[in-house]
């Protein structure tokens, strides 16, 4: 979820995250034009008024960003196991296996409405994510950081303020005013609460490189990386000396 530790050779790292961050743009781009003139992403209780008859009323637009976003999840998690190895292995595993689960489960359950506001949430701040680690890539480190700083703010705004307070307050109280509590439905709001979990852990570890990074460090290496356990960023003086 942060900004990644420079290689050896950093520009074998350039492609795959070219790769996401043309997806995650183009996810993102698709996910807002598919919502932003539905009722329901402005008013989230109207995600739930009419359930369990509307579930036959899904769109064509919807279904497609159904399977693009679920298509490639199930593709990360299977790739995981090819990538380098971080300390956060099984919490990136846990989020691949909640995020399916949510995307699936919500579905097949008819719950769509709710579940595309979820994952166009998630895209906008790994859009930022990508870019920065391109620009750490090519050693730009002036917007490494401007990059960082905007994924920093949006992680903050859609994952630690948006996704509580529209989504887990919908999914929660709003959908309980609205349809009889079942199982299912407990279980999915379980996932979310996981995803919140997950949001709060690794944006402490954010933090700590914002930290950094305002004291005078450039963003170049993760708290995650599993080579040596402790972060190295380089700041101005080092550059100085070199």
């Amino acid at each position: 979820m942060v900004i990644t530790m420079v290689p050896t050779e950093p520009i074998t790292m350039i492609p795959p995250s070219r790769w996401r961050f043309v997806f995650y743009s183009f996810a993102f781009a698709l996910g807002m034009t598919t919502l932003w003139g539905e009722d329901f992403f402005w008013d989230t209780i109207l995600c739930w008024i009419g359930y369990p008859e509307m579930i036959w009323a899904v769109k064509k637009k919807i279904y497609y960003y159904y399977l693009l976003e679920g298509s490639f999840y199930l593709s990360l998690m299977f790739s995981q196991f090819l990538d380098t190895k971080r300390k956060d292995f099984w919490e990136m595993f846990v989020h691949h296996i909640a995020t399916l689960a949510l995307i699936g489960g919500s579905w097949f359950g008819g719950t769509y409405r709710i579940g595309a506001i979820v994952m166009v949430t998630h895209d906008v701040a790994d859009v930022f994510l990508e870019c920065a680690k391109i620009t750490v890539y090519l050693k730009k480190t002036f917007w490494s950081n401007v990059m960082f700083g905007g994924f920093t703010i949006s992680f903050f705004v859609s994952r630690l303020f948006f996704f509580p307070t529209k989504v887990l307050k919908s999914s929660v109280f709003e959908a309980a005013t609205q349809v009889p509590v079942w199982p299912v439905h407990t279980i999915y709001c379980i996932f979310l609460c996981v995803l919140q979990i997950l949001h709060i852990y690794w944006f402490s570890y954010i933090v700590k490189l914002l930290i950094r990074v305002a004291g005078g460090a450039d963003v170049e290496k993760d708290d995650r990386s599993d080579d040596d356990g402790t972060p190295t960023l380089s700041s101005a003086e080092d550059k100085k000396e070199q």
